[in-house]
């Protein structure tokens, strides 16, 4: 499966000044309309919210953990919408290699099941953000791994595609795996 997300530039612009505001891990979520063509299944963000001070339970430089309510929040977002969602948050100082942390990885597949079940199996990403690089999963369907999201396009003028460090699959490899196409 060739996963793919479309995130307009103007949202990626307010997700980066949410991210890198301070030294905390932040965190946000788009919410996306999902289209699939043949093996090809493209996430295209619609929407986004970003996560508070206050909708954390512990926020620090290499942490996050949401509260219930803000979860419930977030999941009541989406249905209402009828679009899927994409949990993101940021590690301050990556830079242009950004992984998932083991700590990641094990919160966000919990995430993953509960967000089956709360949309109705819609599709449901995850995305780590550095300053100059981001790592991408998905799952769909059965839900039983996650999957590898090969692009993430920045529509705008002109449009920038960012592949994902594959972190995922592999843990945190060297330096300057982050590469931009115009």
């Amino acid at each position: 499966m060739n996963n793919h997300i479309v995130i307009p530039s103007r949202m990626v612009q307010a997700l980066r000044e949410h991210f890198f505001k301070n030294e905390l891990e932040q965190g946000a979520f788009l919410f996306a309309q999902v289209s699939q063509e043949g093996v090809d299944l493209t996430l295209l963000a619609a929407d986004y919210y970003l996560v508070p001070a206050r909708g954390w339970a512990v926020q620090m430089e290499v942490y996050l953990e949401m509260r219930d309510s803000e979860r419930g929040k977030i999941m009541k977002l989406a249905r209402e919408k009828n679009l899927c969602a994409i949990d993101c948050h940021s590690h301050p100082h990556a830079g242009d290699d950004v992984w998932f942390s083991p700590s990641d990885v094990v919160g966000i597949s919990d995430f993953a099941e509960y967000a089956k079940w709360k949309l109705d199996r819609k599709p449901f990403a995850a995305m780590v953000w550095g300053e100059e690089s981001v790592d991408a999963v998905l799952w769909h369907g059965d839900f039983t791994s996650a999957e590898r999201v090969r692009a993430v396009t920045v529509a705008g003028n002109p449009n920038q595609t960012i592949i994902p460090t594959g972190s995922w699959f592999c843990g945190p490899r060297g330096k300057n795996r982050f590469k931009y196409y115009e």
